[in-house]
């Protein structure tokens, strides 16, 4: 397998990996009836907000040595085939390869003087960049097109915004005097939930993070009814340049 990008597991993707109260990391779940935290893009942002809240860690310290592994944990190797058997035992193995290196920016407060910053830009490994370049230039310029990062989460968050203003609008119609009885609305709704439906990944809305079971489907509940855990999932992505 040649070309292949390493960036961090999506929240509604498969293959997500569970971290567990004893520190162990498994593809199950739960482990002895409690549930692990899933190692995805939102926890690896929010182990990146919490790691930005204090010093730069010795790279030979154990608590750096533990957040890179399990920042490694929450990454996944997508080959750039989509075509390429994602059983493929040798993306294991190139997984079992990664080293997950953290760097800090810098910041020097000078009494006397402007503050001198260092800010680290990491450039991706050759071509992995101008692989998606090169997809998006076969694309038709005029808008419309979907939006390059966009997830069935992000499809979810503008449905959900969408639905909001739909509902505004409807009630602000009827104020000025146009009728809009109930069921005229829900008939609106639903051919506009259809359409979603038609033209995304969305055939179904999640139900709060309490009603799902599945530990992949609360944390995509979660991400839409929490702005801190869409942050942290935000962030996840964009240091990690995307997610699979």
């Amino acid at each position: 397998m040649d070309k292949y990008i390493i960036v961090g597991r999506k929240v509604d993707g498969g293959g997500t990996k569970f971290l567990h109260h004893d520190g162990s990391v498994t593809t199950d779940p739960a482990k002895a009836g409690a549930a692990g935290r899933a190692l995805d893009v939102e926890f690896i942002g929010k182990t990146v907000v919490e790691l930005s809240r204090g010093g730069p860690l010795d790279e030979n310290s154990p608590e750096y040595q533990k957040a890179a592994e399990v920042l490694r944990q929450a990454m996944a190797v997508l080959p750039m085939d989509p075509t390429h058997d994602l059983n493929d035992p040798e993306i294991e193995r190139i997984h079992d390869n990664i080293q997950v290196k953290l760097v800090w920016d810098q910041r020097v407060k000078n009494t006397d003087e402007d503050d001198a910053n260092t800010r680290t830009l990491v450039v991706p490994v050759q071509d992995t960049l101008a692989e998606r370049e090169d997809y998006f230039s076969t694309q038709i310029n005029q808008p419309g097109f979907e939006p390059p990062l966009t997830y069935t989460l992000d499809q979810l968050m503008i449905k959900h915004f969408f639905d909001g203003i739909l509902d505004e609008a409807m009630n602000e119609a009827q104020t000025t005097g146009t009728d809009l009885p109930d069921a005229t609305k829900q008939a609106i709704k639903t051919r506009v939930n259809a359409l979603w439906s038609q033209k995304t990944s969305i055939f179904q809305d999640l139900g709060s993070e309490d009603e799902e079971e599945d530990p992949t489907r609360k944390s995509m509940a979660r991400i839409l009814t929490s702005p801190v855990s869409a942050f942290h999932r935000a962030v996840g992505i964009y240091i990690t340049n995307m997610c699979d």
